[in-house]
C-alpha cells in the first residue's frame, strides 16, 4: 500500500493577487493532515472516505481523484483508495486548503504506485487547476507539497517556490469563524468586476500587490516591526479593494472576528479569500495573542488548535 499525507495551509500574503503577473503569497504549512493511502487490486477503482461519507464508490463522485487517476500513466486497472484526514469538510470547514491537500496526496500516492519516485509540484497544480475550472495560483498545492512557510512567486509564467524562515519574535494564532466560505464563489466575483470594469479592477488591486511585495520583503528580512506595519497596510487595502468591488470577503464573521483581534491590539489579518474561514492575529507581545484569544472568545469565535509551521508532503509504502 502507498501511503501519501499533505498538510493543511493557512495564507499570510497574497489573497487576489498572487494570480497575476508578479504576484506573491505566504503561506503556512499547519500540522491538521489529510492521508490518501492506495492499495492496487481488482479490476475498478473504488474510493472510500468515512468524512465524506463514501464507500467502495466509483473515482467520478471525487472530480480530484478521478482527474488524477486519468493523468498517471501505468497504473493498475484497479484498487482501493482511501482518503481520510482532519482538514473538514462541509460549510463549516476552516479553510485549510483540503481540496490542494487531495490533489498533492493523491496524485502523488498513485505516481508512486507507478513507479515515478518524485513528486512534482506542477503536475500537482495543474490537477487542481483542472478542477477549479483553470484557476488559481497554485499557491496552495505547492505550500502543502513544500511545507513550513511557502514563498510562492509567480514570474512570467515561471513558479518559484521554496520553504522560508519564521521570523523570531512574530507571535500568531489563528481563529476561526464559525463559517466556512467559498472561495470559488470570491474568485468569481472578482472575475465579474474585472470583466465590467478592468481598469476600475486593476486599480484597486495594484496598490494590494504593492503592499503585499512589501510584507514579504520583510518576512523575508526577519523584521517583525515592518512585517506588522506591513500586515496591517495589506489588511487595510483588501477592505479597499472589497467595498470597491463588492466582493464579499467580510461576511461570515470576518468583520466582527477581526474587530476583536485589531482591538486587543493584534493585527488581524484575513488568513485566504475571506467570506468566513479563518483569520491571523500577529504581534511581537505573546500577551497581547492572549489578550485577542480572550476578546475573540467573549464575541463566540474559537481560537483553532493548530501548530505551525508544520512539514509538507510525505510519501512511503507500507504493509
Amino acid at each position: 500500500m502507498i501511503r501519501a499525507s499533505a498538510p493543511g495551509k493557512l495564507m499570510v500574503a497574497g489573497e487576489y493577487t498572487v494570480s497575476g503577473p508578479g504576484g506573491v503569497a505566504l503561506a503556512v504549512a499547519v500540522d491538521r493532515r489529510l492521508t490518501v493511502e492506495v492499495r492496487p487490486g481488482g479490476t475498478s477503482w473504488k474510493v472510500s472516505s468515512e468524512a465524506l461519507g463514501l464507500v467502495d464508490v466509483a473515482p467520478v463522485a471525487v472530480p480530484i481523484v478521478a482527474h488524477a487517476l486519468e493523468r498517471v500513466d501505468g497504473l493498475p486497472s484497479g484498487g482501493q483508495i482511501h482518503i481520510l484526514g482532519d482538514l473538514g469538510v462541509g460549510p463549516t470547514k476552516p479553510g485549510f486548503g483540503s481540496s490542494a491537500a487531495l490533489a498533492a496526496a493523491s496524485l502523488t500516492a498513485l505516481q508512486r504506485l507507478a513507479g515515478q519516485v518524485t513528486p512534482n509540484v506542477k503536475d500537482a497544480i495543474a490537477l487542481h487547476r483542472a478542477i477549479q475550472g483553470g484557476r488559481g495560483s497554485g499557491y496552495d498545492v505547492a505550500t502543502v507539497m513544500t511545507g513550513g512557510v511557502t514563498l510562492f512567486d509567480n514570474q512570467s509564467g515561471r513558479l518559484l517556490c521554496r520553504e522560508v524562515a519564521w521570523p523570531e519574535g512574530l507571535h500568531a494564532a489563528v481563529f476561526f469563524t464559525g463559517v466556512g466560505a467559498s472561495t470559488v464563489a470570491l474568485l468569481d466575483r472578482v472575475a465579474c468586476w474585472k470583466a465590467e470594469d478592468p481598469e476600475d479592477m486593476r486599480a484597486y488591486l495594484a496598490p494590494l500587490g504593492e503592499e503585499t511585495r512589501e510584507l514579504v520583503d520583510a518576512w523575508m528580512a526577519g523584521d517583525v516591526a515592518r512585517i506588522l506595519t506591513a500586515a496591517a497596510q495589506v489588511q487595510e487595502e483588501l477592505d479597499t479593494f472589497d467595498r470597491a468591488g463588492e466582493i464579499g470577503i467580510y461576511a461570515g464573521g470576518q468583520m466582527q472576528l477581526l474587530a476583536a483581534v485589531e482591538d486587543a491590539g493584534a493585527i488581524g489579518r484575513t488568513a485566504g479569500a475571506g467570506g468566513g474561514d479563518c483569520l491571523w492575529a500577529f504581534s511581537d507581545r505573546a500577551e497581547v495573542i492572549e489578550r485577542a484569544t480572550e476578546a475573540a472568545a467573549a464575541l463566540g469565535f474559537e481560537r483553532v488548535d493548530v501548530s505551525f509551521p508544520a512539514s509538507g508532503l510525505a510519501v512511503d509504502e507500507v504493509e
